[in-house]
């Protein structure tokens, strides 16, 4: 499988969100991967098949115009790539919660894993 590299120049004065921009060039190309250096304006992206001259000027725009990156952005793309242990931890402890959420007076609804994590995301978010 050949596998076609371009550069690409920023003068961008912040250093983008690695997550965001790998995510935003993924719905451009699939197999987009992307290298930078914090604080230098040059861009290499790799993908499995020759991009289009529209997709060259997506590509520079999600560059140019991505999220700057943050701790917290940071921090939630770590949570979006945890590993299954880490994920299994914080289900378990949400299912314990569960069971006293079931024996309260006054019942609560169980917290779902999708909510369970969307909220560990926000919280990450937020601090």
């Amino acid at each position: 499988m050949a596998t076609y590299q371009y550069q690409f120049t920023s003068s961008r004065t912040t250093t983008p969100d690695f997550g965001t921009v790998l995510r935003q060039l993924r719905v451009i190309e699939a197999t987009a991967g992307v290298w930078y250096t914090p604080g230098v304006p040059e861009y290499l992206v790799t993908v499995n098949a020759a991009l289009t001259p529209t997709q060259i000027t997506a590509v520079q725009n999600v560059i140019d115009t991505c999220v700057a990156a943050s701790p917290e952005l940071s921090a939630q793309t770590e949570i979006d790539n945890w590993p299954i242990m880490f994920k299994a931890f914080a289900l378990a402890l949400i299912d314990q919660l569960n069971v006293i959420r079931a024996k309260l007076p006054t019942p609560l609804a169980a917290i779902t894993p999708a909510q369970a994590l969307a909220a560990i995301r926000a919280k990450a978010g937020n601090l």
